[in-house]
């Protein structure tokens, strides 16, 4: 970019989230992942890497953009459309940021800049061929283009240099954690029986939003009653009744970094089933996050919390949990998958969701998660909403 800053603008690099010292680090990883995988050209498109890797935070998700590196190159270089170039230049530690607008082709820009780093016939590229913004048109047209060019999907090994998080990045996590606790004690303060989901949602969406979080990657999640259990139910008009289950899902945002909450709380006196049902997932809760520690295979965390919940096994409707950070629409799930069948290990600096479930269960669903770090020694929970949080009896 060679535009100078007039007076009254910002900065460039004012809006950095990141030192540039942090920002070279992931790029190293990520010249060595490249190399590992025989890979000539990495071209970007999810937004959570092209914020990694080069401080890039636009609203603009649906606009064509991608991040282009080579191994060992110095800096990694962005495309984007003009709408955006402002927000690069100001977010973005690198100097090259290639502009598109409407009337010029970004793919013959994306073309010609493969060309420039010597992309040839027999070239690797490696994309990422399974997440939500690369288009199929985009694909098919970069083949047509570039002939011979073999294109390599390289999803997984990227998603996993986010996986350890770095001192700051876990500062902000504890931020976004912070903010799902006030959004939790929102919900904790304003629930009664008369009062409407979304007017709960009202309560919990201000406090957090006062407090400085950012718009969340997922909508929030407000079930109650008969909803309670459809686990992904968007808050209604539907008025809350005493008694009732009420499943609460909600995220804290910080600089994109998200941290989620997930409990069922009982709108006055929970039913005898309710209260058996809760029993049973807190103590997969804590059975698996009780081992969680450097060296455990993720899949045991996932086994542990299945087999505290055996005998409702038929109920399960889902993994116990799934990696957390930075996240862009429509989800925060990242790696690891809290799975029996995740090949991954702990390690220090991993953050998770564990929150398991037991839904529908004739027809009662409960859930309970936090956020878990795994450190040194063991594992801290992030938020600090009590555990034992579950009938709100005026």
């Amino acid at each position: 970019m060679t535009d100078m800053t007039k007076p009254g603008e910002l900065e460039d690099k004012s809006a950095m989230v990141f030192t540039i010292e942090e920002y070279r680090g992931r790029i190293a990883r990520l010249s060595q992942t490249l190399r590992d995988h025989d890979i000539d050209v990495y071209l970007g498109t999810t937004p959570e890497n092209l914020n990694y890797f080069s401080g890039f935070d636009p609203l603009g998700l649906y606009f064509y953009q991608q991040i282009f590196y080579a191994p060992g190159d110095q800096e990694p270089v962005l495309l984007t459309h003009k709408c955006e170039k402002e927000l690069a230049r100001t977010q973005c530690w690198i100097s090259e940021v290639i502009v598109w607008q409407h009337g010029v082709s970004p793919l013959e820009l994306t073309v010609a800049k493969l060309r420039e780093m010597g992309v040839t016939p027999g070239s690797r590229v490696g994309l990422e061929m399974d997440n939500w913004y690369l288009k199929t048109s985009t694909y098919r047209q970069l083949v047509e283009a570039m002939p011979g060019v073999e294109f390599v999907d390289i999803t997984s090994a990227v998603l996993r240099l986010r996986t350890i998080k770095s001192t700051a990045e876990i500062a902000l996590m504890r931020q976004a954690a912070a903010f799902s606790d006030l959004g939790m004690s929102a919900a904790i303060e304003h629930l009664r029986s008369g009062i409407r989901e979304v007017d709960l949602l009202a309560e919990i969406q201000s406090a957090m939003v006062r407090a400085g979080s950012e718009y969340p990657t997922l909508p929030f999640i407000i079930g109650s009653g008969p909803r309670s259990g459809l686990f992904h139910g968007l808050p209604t008009t539907r008025v809350i009744e005493d008694g009732d289950p009420v499943m609460i899902e909600l995220t804290g945002v910080a600089r994109r970094y998200n941290s989620n909450i997930v409990r069922t709380i009982v709108a006055g006196a929970a039913s005898p089933l309710l209260k058996e049902l809760w029993k049973v997932v807190n103590d997969s809760f804590w059975t698996s996050f009780e081992q969680v520690r450097p060296g455990m295979p993720v899949a045991e965390i996932d086994h542990l919390s299945r087999e505290a919940r055996r005998d409702y096994a038929d109920f399960i409707p889902a993994r116990a949990g799934f990696g957390m950070g930075v996240a862009y629409p429509p989800v925060w799930a990242g790696h690891p998958d809290i799975l029996v069948s995740d090949p991954d290990i702990l390690e220090a600096g991993m953050i998770f969701s564990l929150e398991p479930s037991v839904g529908q269960y004739n027809g009662v669903t409960v859930i309970f998660g936090y956020n878990i770090l795994v450190t040194e020694t063991g594992a801290e929970i992030l938020q600090k909403t009590p555990a034992d949080i579950f009938e709100i009896v005026p």
